[in-house]
């Protein structure tokens, strides 16, 4: 069976600039990927460790319901290969570093 190559590429946003405030992490049409939430508050850039929220249907909130959920420091969330919306992130804190990419 024949691979279909693929190029992987950055998030569009990986760092929360101002808390509470949503930003997109990967574009509409992805093929594939993956967020994470960095394990340590040191990777995280901040002081203690906190949760990363994610939606992928409209700008995430800071809570886990509806559309947005959390995850926890050390997941990861995979996304959704064809999604034609954006995937959103969020955090309670300024400065929030998150790791990914997409394809």
């Amino acid at each position: 069976m024949a691979t279909i190559p693929v190029t992987p590429i950055p998030l569009v946003n990986s760092i929360i600039t101002i808390g509470e405030t949503s930003v997109i992490a990967v574009a509409a049409g992805p093929n594939g990927g993956v967020i994470t939430n960095p394990l340590s508050a040191t990777d995280q850039g901040l002081v203690t460790a906190e949760n990363l929220y994610i939606n992928p249907v409209t700008a995430a909130g800071t809570v886990g319901n509806g559309t947005t959920f959390a995850l926890l420091p050390g997941q990861s969330w995979t996304i959704v290969p064809g999604q034609t919306t954006p995937t959103y992130v969020n955090a309670p804190t300024s400065g929030h570093k998150l790791s990914g990419f997409s394809y």
